[in-house]
């Protein structure tokens, strides 16, 4: 039994001293340009997947669908949102895969995610990604207008989709 706990701990630390030399030494790519690798692309969706879900209100988003709404949204999103996540402009923007992980393309690819979780994700941030913090900087009832607007950028009514292009035409003068 004692070889048994001795052979655990000498993997232990071998494994702990493995990273930490890693680490230590600079071997570990940190650039935004290198692309992560799978291990840690599956360990940071699973820790943000899990973290989200235990954080995220649990609610429907409270801002009526309304043209309105919508069309104030999409000022919100193009005037914050649109340089990174891709805009009216441009679906998929410049900056995608200068960051890392790629940001994602929100307009491009309406995400699916549950409201609460994408309103946690806009007002906290996403760690090591680049994602700010909009909290303090957007009320809660902005960011849930910009969730709004997001989910449904694909199926705008009219005039919330010449709104969205109106304001694109305006931060890009």
């Amino acid at each position: 039994m004692l070889k048994f706990f001795g052979g655990v701990v000498t993997a232990l630390v071998v494994v702990f001293g493995g990273a930490y030399l890693v680490a230590n030494r600079g071997w570990f790519p940190v650039g935004a340009d290198n692309a992560p690798g799978h291990l840690e692309r599956r360990l940071a969706h699973m820790a943000t997947d899990a973290y989200v879900a235990r954080h995220a209100p649990e609610q429907e988003n409270p801002i009526p669908l309304t043209p309105a709404t919508l069309s104030e949204g999409a000022r919100i999103y193009e005037e914050h949102c649109s340089v990174c996540h891709g805009g009216a402009v441009h679906k998929i923007s410049p900056l995608q895969h200068r960051f890392s992980p790629p940001v994602p393309q929100l307009v491009n690819r309406v995400p699916r995610d549950p409201d609460g979780d994408f309103f946690w994700i806009t007002k906290h941030g996403y760690r090591l990604t680049g994602m700010p913090s909009w909290d303090g900087i957007l009320s809660d009832d902005q960011i849930w207008t910009v969730v709004a607007f997001i989910k449904h950028s694909d199926k705008l009514p009219p005039e919330a989709q010449a709104a969205w292009q109106e304001a694109a035409d305006s931060t890009r003068s």
